[in-house]
């Protein structure tokens, strides 16, 4: 008789991950779950307890896939933190469609995960307050969801040359907007 494979939590989370890459959120049950692992309903429910309880451990794993996309503009280089957060942000919609639907669409996903770091980051790099800093990113995600979900739909809508031009635009423009009185630091 073959030994049965055990089924760890992070063998499920890779295997949920995949579902939803490849079908989307609706693809994602314990049954589909079940048939990718080569297993039966069993050890899901034993590691999640239910759908619920898979949903908010897939969580996790999306974040991590999420951050892995943030870190690798910001290793890049040639822009300023904050760009390479909103290029990272457009970046995972376009390469992980399913994923980026489950954490910014579908409504079980949380805001930015890294709203804090980001904040953070416009307070020292550009000196705004907290208060700007919440409110000049509040108008910029706004920008920046709509170029996410454009190419989440159709991924060659934009070149990263262009998502970047136009995030440098958006960003100008608001930061005239917030800061009329300050010199206009890129046209130095």
């Amino acid at each position: 008789m073959p030994k049965k494979r055990r089924i760890t939590e992070e063998m499920a989370l890779r295997a949920a991950a995949e579902i939803v890459r490849q079908g989307g959120t609706e693809a994602l049950n314990v049954r589909s779950l079940a048939r990718a692992l080569g297993c039966s309903t069993q050890p899901i429910y034993s590691l999640f307890n239910n759908m619920e309880g898979l949903w908010y451990a897939l969580m996790g794993e999306a974040k991590a896939e999420y951050r892995k996309h943030i870190d690798a503009y910001l290793r890049e280089g040639g822009r300023s933190n904050y760009e390479a957060y909103g290029m990272g942000f457009v970046g995972f919609a376009r390469e992980e469609q399913g994923l980026f639907r489950y954490l910014f669409l579908t409504g079980k996903g949380t805001p930015d995960p890294f709203l804090d770091d980001i904040e953070s980051e416009m307070m020292t790099l550009y000196r705004m307050p907290e208060e700007t800093a919440a409110a000049f990113h509040a108008d910029m995600a706004v920008f920046s969801f709509g170029l996410a979900v454009l190419v989440n739909k159709q991924a060659d809508a934009l070149t990263d040359e262009q998502i970047s031009d136009a995030f440098k635009r958006e960003f100008y423009a608001l930061y005239g907007y917030y800061f009329p009185e300050r010199e206009r630091f890129w046209e130095k």
